[in-house]
């Protein structure tokens, strides 16, 4: 086992305290990615994005830009990139006039919340659950409750949500595939969410960023199965595409509309040379689809060996999702995963991401979107560790 040496475990005991003071899971990663930097034996087990497709992105940028200037390469100061837009909705087989793209899927719930909240306002979203979505909420000075999406299976508890909207709701907001559990929402559920926010006139707003995942076994973007379902989403997670920051809105066009007028400079990070790129790879996904099947071809097996040892073990519950590169199992006869994941970096140089962070105490969040040998070697250091810590 890779266990620390002593003076690695002094090293990492001093920079716990910063690591595990963070207060979100975004502070989290930004700590723990400068001191994985720092560290080459420091196994990540936390990240749940396809590793970047470096020969594809290199492809399409020399296309773009070898020997002319690419004619997608136009203002996206007035609307965006149109044709990026077109590309999305094609996709989505929607209207253009139903996309608005953005620096990011962030960026997105951020302008949809701006046009739908007003101070006070009541907004409603899912735990355990990405802390983000509900940061970005409170930016935007909303009332934030959430609702609760019960382990093991991780659905709605539409019985929580129905007692939880009110006469002033005007959102409500979950993942699908959900974040961080990996499970996808159905269609079934998202239109029995949207007819309960309808009661009330109410938004559901869906980040998608991962959905892509489930394809083709679901072809249907959230925003295509009611008028009050919002779809946002980016380039940053099965495509792997974090560097080009392009995200976008899919939505009713009165909707789209409402978000233009209230936001009428649009997203103003959004970068004219980034979104080229990205409509180039709208336009033509098949590479960047087929690198994501080819590394979750690779790893899904990996990760679900090991988790089945785990559990077999009697170190974890819980089973890998249908769907995409990541878990949550439960941590067996722990309930402070905070103080797991701190002893796990000090005295095994692992970076395990506390269910603390997604408000679900007793779960680690696992993925499993790089490269397989690395991949099997971390979780397997995850076991033995657990181990380990069991028999202190």
């Amino acid at each position: 086992m890779d266990a620390s040496t002593p003076s690695e475990t002094d090293a990492r005991r001093a920079q716990a305290d910063r690591l595990f003071s963070a207060t979100t899971y975004a502070d989290w990663v930004r700590e723990g990615m400068r001191l994985r930097a720092a560290d080459p034996k420091i196994a990540a087990l936390f990240e749940s994005t396809i590793r970047e497709p470096l020969p594809e992105l290199v492809d399409v940028v020399r296309d773009a830009f070898s020997l002319s200037i690419s004619p997608r390469y136009v203002s996206v100061f007035a609307g965006g990139n149109r044709f990026a837009i077109q590309a999305l909705a094609r996709r989505y087989g929607v209207d253009e006039d139903q996309i608005l793209t953005t620096t990011g899927a962030t960026s997105a719930l951020d302008l949809v919340l701006k046009a739908l909240v007003k101070d006070g306002d009541h907004v409603l979203i899912e735990s355990p659950g990405f802390d983000l979505l509900a940061q970005v909420a409170d930016e935007r000075r909303a009332r934030v409750e959430t609702f609760q999406r019960r382990a093991p299976d991780f659905a709605v508890d539409f019985d929580d949500l129905t007692s939880k909207i009110g006469p002033n709701t005007r959102a409500i907001v979950l993942t699908s595939l959900h974040n961080p559990s990996g499970v996808l929402t159905s269609a079934e559920d998202l239109v029995k969410i949207a007819a309960l926010a309808e009661t009330v006139g109410a938004q559901v707003i869906v980040d998608e960023v991962y959905a892509d995942f489930a394809r083709p076994a679901v072809e249907r973007a959230a925003a295509t199965l009611a008028p009050n379902l919002v779809t946002v989403s980016s380039l940053t997670k099965a495509f792997g595409l974090f560097a080009l920051k392009f995200g976008w809105i899919c939505a009713a066009p009165d909707l789209i509309a409402r978000i233009r007028a209230r936001s009428p400079d649009g997203d103003i990070g959004v970068s004219k040379l980034a979104h080229t790129v990205a409509a180039h790879v709208l336009e033509a996904p098949d590479a960047f689809d087929l690198h994501w099947k080819r590394v979750l071809a690779a790893t899904r097996p990996v990760a679900e060996r090991c988790l089945r040892t785990m559990v077999a073990e009697g170190l974890l519950e819980g089973q890998l999702p249908e769907f995409g590169c990541m878990a949550f199992p439960k941590v067996v006869g722990v309930d402070d995963t905070l103080t797991l994941a701190k002893q796990l970096w000090i005295r095994h140089g692992l970076l395990v991401a506390p269910g603390e962070f997604f408000g679900l105490a007793g779960h680690i969040r696992l993925g499993f979107g790089s490269d397989p040998a690395t991949l099997d070697r971390n979780l397997e250091r995850l076991r033995l560790a657990l181990h380990a810590i069991r028999q202190a």
